[in-house]
Formats: C-alpha cells, structure tokens, sequence
C-alpha cells in the first residue's frame, strides 16, 4: 500500500510541475551514484595466472518503473486515482511485459498483463539458465557480453550452464528483498557457493545488476562484477560500475516486445563491463603482459 501511495504521488509531481521533476531527477542520481561496497582491485600475481574465466550470471530483480504503468494500459484508472472510493481492482505484482521483460508493479482488472508467481527458494544455490528462458534475464544477457568481450581480449571465457541464484523467501513485487539479496551478495568477501566442482577455470566471474529501472523517460543501470578464485573461494576483484539514459520513455522502450529496452540494456551494460574489466585490469594489455 505505501509504495502504491508513493507511485501514485509521483506520477502526479511528473504531472503537474517540471521543476519538481528536475529535482527529483537529480535526487535521484546522486543516491544511486553511491557504490554498495568498495571496489577490490586484484594483485598483478592473481592476474598472472587467469587464462580461463567461467562466466556466471547473477540473479536479477524484476525493472521498477516510475511512474507505474498501469494507467498507460488502462487509462481508466486515472480517473480511479481523483476518486476517494476504491472503484476498482489494483495490487502490486511481478508481471511480464509482452517481450518477457518482468516488472514489478500495479496489474488492475482485467489487465492485458499477467502476474507472474517466481520459485521459492531461502538459501543462494545454482540453479540451471534453462529455468530462466520463458522471460528475458538482463544478467544472463550481461553474461553472454562479458564472455564476448573476454574471449575478444585473448582470455577464453566459458559461458555457465548455471546462474547464482539469490537467498530470497518469498519472491514478490516488494523491491527490498531483491535490493537486500543483491547487496549482500555483492558485499561477501568469499563465495558461498562452491564452484570446485563446475568447469575448470583459474577464475569466476560473477555478473549481477543493482539499479534496475525507467524512472521519467530515464533508464538506469548498475551493473556489479566479482571475479572469485575457485579454489579457495575467495573474491579476487570486485567492482561495480553505473550509468543511465533518457533515450526514450518506459512506454516507448517497453513497447513492441521490449526490442528497444533489451537493446538499450544491453548497450550500456556493454560499456559498463568494460569499464569494470578495465578497473580490475581483466584487459588484453595486461594478459599480453603477463605472456612476456
């Protein structure tokens, strides 16, 4: 119920006053410029040795979209939001957008989405990537990037069969489970999982996302990377990196099967992985370096 006050209350500011809105927007970026824990830079003697990476996804939570979506569908409901009597039918859910793309939000009656019911699971485990296919992963996306960029820059990269996924109970449109779940992970200094037993790499890379939403016509990504050493299971690199767009609003982006928000994900998470590879020195410079 209080998020709902709080979509309800910014779709109006967005409305009504752009000065409002420029406040907002900039609030906005500086709490989500602050990184979630300090950046881990690896050894050049831990570097030397890294000539296979397994490439593991992270578990992503559902896009937020502010404001709500639900009137663009149903334009009826705008009316419903001047009414002191509650009219009509509303609960927050997580719902695939045509396209696949899941989104946690407002569904009402007889809307043309459909909540979607996510797996229970308390504990973080690997669970195969084939279970994420019926809608679109942004991190398994990111994966199949960085293992691109990775085998491009002389390392052999091998994307995993299996996906981490993160300790939450109960997975529902409640953004602060997925937010608490991610930052823990991000923040433990030795992997809880162990990969001893999955393909023989000298490294681990982990790909996950923090910031995830369309916030007025502006997309925000933060993508966070750790390279984990398997052996001992400790994290070698961690670093996280952020950037935004206002390419296009939630509607247009999301329309059309998602085709345009995929892509726009992926551009960026693109740039962001190399920023990260570059600040843990996970580059071609360095691996040519250590062949000398």
């Amino acid at each position: 119920m209080t998020q709902e006050l709080i979509n309800r209350t910014i779709g109006k500011v967005l409305a009504n006053s752009l000065g409002s809105l420029f406040i907002m927007l900039s609030m906005s970026l500086i709490i989500l410029s602050g990184c979630i824990a300090s950046t881990i830079k690896p050894p050049a003697a831990e570097l030397d040795k890294i000539r296979t990476v397994l490439v593991v996804p992270v578990e992503a939570p559902p896009l937020e979209v502010i404001p709500d979506m639900l009137e663009t569908r149903m334009p009826a409901y705008a009316h419903y939001n001047n009414m002191a009597l509650p009219l009509f039918f509303q609960e927050e859910k997580i719902y695939s957008n045509p396209g696949g793309v899941l989104i946690a939000g407002l569904i009402g009656g007889d809307d043309i989405v459909s909540a979607v019911t996510l797996p229970r699971g308390q504990g973080m485990a690997l669970e195969p990537v084939a279970t994420l296919q019926e809608h679109w992963t942004p991190t398994l996306a990111l994966a199949r990037e960085a293992a691109l960029q990775l085998n491009a820059g002389g390392f052999k990269a091998i994307p995993s069969t299996e996906y981490y996924r993160l300790p939450i109970e109960d997975r529902n449109a409640y953004l602060g489970h997925w937010h608490t779940a991610v930052k823990q992970w991000y923040q433990q200094e030795s992997s809880s999982l162990d990969y001893r037993g999955m393909a023989p790499a000298d490294a681990v890379l982990e790909v996950g996302i923090g910031t995830y939403k369309i916030f007025a016509g502006q997309t925000s990504l933060r993508v966070l990377i750790k390279l984990i050493d398997p052996a001992s299971g400790q994290v070698i690199a961690r670093t996280d990196k952020y950037a935004f767009s206002a390419e296009d609003s939630a509607q247009a982006l999301l329309s059309r099967e998602a085709e345009a928000f995929k892509g726009l994900i992926t551009r960026i998470g693109v740039r962001l992985l190399d920023q990260g590879f570059n600040d843990i020195g996970l580059t071609q410079k360095n691996l040519a370096q250590a062949s000398l």
